[in-house]
């Protein structure tokens, strides 16, 4: 073997092993070099120099020790051979110096100088062999940091094992060892399609295609890059590990971002244009079609903008368009679209309405939003716009009929004079419109004095005396007469009205209920019906109790109803405000018992002192079985519960017998009385004192 000049350090302090050393080594290696330490600064000095390729040392030294000598090489050179030759050891003293990477262990004797020189070689073949591993590391490191793309080798389960340099500075990493702690799957931002990805590689094997992926920078940032894999396995097929490339697309896909925005925005506003808008309303057909949903499409048009662009000028003209793109955006909700189609022409995609009237109360907004001026530069403009409206599936079930046909509503809109919506279908338009004006008439009812209330006698069934009213709201409309509740109730819980209604028919129906009493009538308890606008209100106690303290009503004779699906859907919330309502007091009623989904667990918690059957379990009784069942079930539950029960549109006499036998408590209905304005009400009541 020709290793070329052999440069020894030799640390022991005994001369005469120093010679035998030298002996040994130029017999057998005839250009050697040998330096000699025989204390600690030479020691340091050499270790610091370095250029040796194996170290001697005895292990009893006077100023150290072999273990110690070992420690140090090995510390700061980790793959120079080191051969303890000594006298004085121990087998102790060789177990420790094995394990802390000694190459050999050699006793000072004449028969063991020919083994020296054979741990010697075998010392220096296993160095070059690391030298040369070493080498070949550096020159793979060296072409592995190279390379202007990130490389990286992980475990089977996604463990990070390497990662080259331009892989660390593209996640943000100083370091490899921080990079390590993560899992692959850690960074990914859509760790899930990464995680598919890996197992379908460990069940195929071989290289994958170049894959999209978002990445988490150390930094928290976000990068996209394109991610080519490959499974390495060894000869029994088992997978040793994972390992590919990175590269960097951020720029590549934000440059496609802007190329796709271009291709589908308006440049002028920044909406949508016609190319999305036809994507985003098709996706919104396939979403009203399976939720049964309306949709709405409106087409607005700036009235006589040609004007603005003829008199003055295009820049006006766009600055306009612009303004008017951020009116709609303020006017719209966040699942709405906006589109500008072309020109002084905009399309608004309305999805999931409950009612088709909603899309008329969107247009309105929009209307009502041109009320304002225009400022564009130095001219103030006021202008209005026609806005045709078309609902799937009623006027057309593709993207290309509804627009046909919003464009038709829309130009029939300016024909009927400008600042106006039109629906296409005419019998949806008068329906609209039908409700927009009872909605406005609504919003003026309370202060113009147009509600009355009429009171509905509760009768105990055991005695026939009247021991309570229902307050029932009606609406005298100065042209449309008497409105049902059905009607205009909905449109008050719609708009938010129902509030200052209910409140006003509480305390209506409190002030009624003291006047009676201080005319010396027997006195009765008040129930008046609460929506669930009032229950969810936080002052609503506060409100109760000012009520009760303004009218002079005593609290134990007001009664407050709750039907029983509000009462399910705000349970938690009910259970706070009527344990209020019930320490001060007032009794509470479940109204349309039966036709909710009600929990016999909140039934049991809550302070609930009456039940009233619904109508329509009573209305078929007794010669319908099951609700006779029914009702039978709800009186005998109730008396259980110690709740007492009414029931509910009773109007014959074998309805009435039906209920006696079965003791309900009490019953409402036409068969004793309709509900009846206040002066009759009173008479009833004059009537029921004398027997």
């Amino acid at each position: 073997m020709t290793i070329g000049p052999l440069h020894v350090l030799l640390v022991d302090d005994n001369p005469d092993d120093r010679a035998l050393v030298r002996r040994v080594l130029g017999h057998e290696y005839p250009d050697f070099h040998v330096r000699e330490i025989t204390g600690a600064p030479g020691l340091d000095q050499a270790l610091a120099e370095g250029g040796f390729d194996l170290v001697i040392t005895d292990y009893q030294i006077r100023w150290t020790d072999g273990l110690a000598v070992l420690r140090a090489v090995k510390k700061r050179w980790p793959h120079c051979p080191v051969i303890m030759f000594t006298a004085t050891g121990s087998e102790e003293v060789a177990v420790a110096a094995m394990k802390a990477d000694l190459d050999d262990y050699i006793i000072k004797s004449p028969d063991h100088i020919d083994r020296l020189v054979v741990a010697i070689n075998v010392a220096l073949n296993k160095a070059l062999q690391q030298r040369a591993l070493l080498e070949a590391e550096l020159r793979y490191r060296g072409l592995f940091d190279g390379v202007p793309v990130g490389l990286y080798q992980t475990t089977p389960e996604g463990q990070i094992l390497d990662a080259n340099q331009a892989l660390l500075q593209m996640l943000g990493y100083q370091d490899l060892d921080a990079l390590r702690v993560h899992n692959v799957l850690n960074l990914c931002v859509h760790p899930e399609g990464l995680q598919r990805l890996q197992d379908k590689m460990l069940r195929q094997g071989g290289k994958t295609n170049g894959f999209v992926a978002q990445l988490r920078r150390h930094d928290g940032d976000i990068i996209w890059v394109e991610v080519s894999s490959r499974v390495v396995n060894d000869v029994t097929g088992r997978v040793l590990y994972h390992e590919g490339a990175i590269q960097d697309i951020t720029e590549r896909r934000h440059a496609e971002a802007r190329i796709h925005h271009l291709a589908h925005h308006d440049d002028l506003t920044g909406l949508p244009n016609r190319v999305m808008f036809k994507q985003r309303l098709e996706h919104a057909i396939v979403e009203a079609e399976r939720r049964g949903r309306v949709l709405a499409v409106l087409l607005l048009d700036i009235d006589r903008f040609k004007t603005i662009n003829d008199t003055l000028g295009h820049g006006v003209g766009d600055g306009l368009i612009q303004l008017v793109a951020e009116r709609l955006r303020i006017c719209m909700r966040e699942v709405d679209t906006v589109s500008r189609l072309a020109g002084d022409e905009f399309a608004v995609i309305v999805p999931d309405l409950a009612h088709a009237e909603d899309a008329a109360r969107v247009a309105q907004k929009i209307l009502d939003s041109f009320a304002y001026s225009f400022r564009v530069g130095e001219y103030e403009l006021f202008m209005s716009a026609s806005i045709g409206i078309a609902l799937f599936p009623l006027d057309g079930a593709t993207p290309e009929t509804l627009l046909k046909n919003v464009d038709t509503a829309m130009y029939h809109a300016k024909e009927q004079g400008r600042s106006a919506y039109q629906f296409y279908a005419a019998a949806m338009n008068a329906k609209a419109f039908e409700r927009l004006a009872l909605e406005n008439a609504l919003r003026h009812a309370l202060e113009r004095n147009e509600f009355l209330l009429h009171y509905q006698p509760q009768v105990d069934l055991e005695s026939g005396n009247v021991i309570g009213m229902e307050a029932l709201i009606r609406w005298r409309h100065p042209e449309l007469g008497m409105i049902s509740p059905l009607q205009f109730i909905p449109i008050a819980e719609d708009t938010g009205m129902i509030s200052p209604i209910g409140e006003w028919v509480l305390r209506t129906a409190c002030l009624q209920n003291k006047e009676w009493q201080d005319q010396g009538l027997p006195p009765v308890r008040m129930a008046v019906n609460l929506s669930a606008r009032q229950l969810r209100q936080s002052n609503f106690i506060y409100t109760v109790a000012q009520i009760l303290q303004e009218t002079g009503l005593e609290p134990r004779y007001l009664e407050l109803e709750l039907t029983e699906t509000m009462l399910m859907q705000n349970a938690e919330t009910a259970i706070t405000t009527l344990n209020a309502m019930d320490a001060m007091g007032i009794d509470i009623s479940i109204d349309d018992f039966g036709t909710g989904y009600s929990s016999l667990g909140y039934l049991k918690r809550l302070p609930i002192n009456t039940l009233k059957i619904d109508r329509s379990f009573v209305s078929d009784i007794p010669a319908d079985h099951d609700d006779a069942a029914i009702a039978m079930a709800i009186i005998s539950m109730a008396h259980n519960l110690g709740i007492r029960v009414v029931a509910e549109g009773v109007e014959t006499a074998e309805q009435r017998a039906f209920l006696v036998e079965h003791h309900c408590d009490a019953m409402q209905g036409y068969y004793f009385s309709r509900p009846l304005p206040a002066d009759e009400a009173a008479r009833l009541l004059v009537s029921s004192l004398a027997g």
